[in-house]
């Protein structure tokens, strides 16, 4: 392994462990701006761990039940999906980095749009020294003044950690939908008639342009969606949803209790190989279990072993269940020409 390689893999290793301080995020991203083979080195790094993870904490989806009700199953269970998790990392290791991650890139001037295409996500410290990670098929405006910084969200999802300036105040535009905080970390998901917001850290306000509800503020662990049009704001105090929905920052799906078209929704967000679900019926299995974003074949799998359901896996698409006659008999199995 090359110097630069093995520079990489000691940032990345150090921001698996801990958060980063200020001076060592501007550490890293000079370091990465430094040199073109910089960024390669840090992708490749942060693909390895991706890899590493998903050997090493990898939990197979299972229905919904009892924790005791699966116990029969024992050693040798939990030793098969093991061994299925190697084999799929042995199999795809090679595309990781292609699906996974692109490198941090510090912005040249103060005002920048960044973007993400299906399956890439972005980690990109601006000049105040916040950090924005960016979800995949999203894009952000930053707009950083004198006297604000201003963030607006064209569409997808972002998490912000915001470095403190109450000189300054952060706001993030997502349709009518705004923002503001000053020093927090939280998260904004846009969708078409409003946007969710999730704080992992401090305190943010949310409110509507257009809607005629009064202001509410967020603190750690709580989420809202805030309608475009909102006369009210409905706030939830969910820590454990708000860690789930924003697994994806570390490369990962959960599924606490999902349906399964719901986990369907969330593999698609991240691969142009999209899952459908042939059978209705199946739409509302509930799952519980955890994923790297880039393996939906070994998630099919599972759903075709746990609940019992054929699978196709084509160039394209992965289809999960059999077509059914209008008596709900199976109809063969022509899910190969769909």
């Amino acid at each position: 392994m090359s110097t630069i390689d093995n520079e990489a893999l000691r940032w990345v290793i150090r921001e698996s462990e801990r958060a980063l301080d200020d001076a060592e995020r501007a550490a890293l991203a000079a370091w990465i701006g430094a040199d073109v083979r910089h960024h390669g080195a840090y992708a490749r790094a942060v693909a390895i761990n991706h890899a590493l993870d998903q050997a090493t904490v990898q939990e197979t989806l299972r229905p919904k039940r009892a924790r005791l009700e699966l116990e029969w199953a024992g050693a040798s269970w939990r030793q098969a999906n093991s061994r299925r998790a190697f084999l799929w990392l042995g199999g795809a290791a090679a595309g990781i980095a292609a699906l996974a991650v692109t490198g941090t890139l510090a912005p040249s001037a103060n005002s920048a749009v960044l973007t993400t295409a299906v399956g890439e996500f972005r980690k990109v410290p601006l000049a105040d020294k916040s950090l924005v990670h960016i979800n995949s098929g999203s894009q952000v405006e930053v707009r950083l003044t004198e006297r604000a910084r201003q963030i607006t969200l064209d569409k997808g999802e972002v998490w912000f950690e915001v470095a403190k300036d109450k000189s300054k105040p952060f706001t993030v535009a997502a349709g009518q939908v705004q923002v503001r905080a000053t020093g927090t970390a939280f998260g904004v998901r846009r969708y078409g008639n409003g946007a969710e917001v999730m704080v992992t850290e401090g305190t943010v306000e949310v409110w509507s342009n257009a809607g005629k509800a009064v202001k509410r503020a967020l603190s750690a662990g709580e989420r809202a969606f805030v309608a475009d049009q909102a006369t009210t704001i409905s706030v939830t105090r969910q820590p454990g949803e708000v860690a789930r929905r924003l697994a994806w920052r570390e490369g990962k799906v959960v599924f606490n209790n999902q349906t399964l078209s719901e986990a369907v929704a969330d593999f698609n967000r991240y691969s142009l190989k999209q899952i459908i679900i042939v059978d209705p019926r199946l739409n509302h299995r509930t799952l519980v279990g955890q994923y790297q974003i880039d393996a939906p074949e070994l998630f099919a799998r599972d759903v075709s072993t746990f609940l019992d359901v054929p699978i196709v896996v084509t160039v394209d698409r992965i289809l999960i269940g059999e077509q059914r006659r209008a008596d709900g008999k199976a109809a063969g199995r022509p899910l190969d020409t769909l």
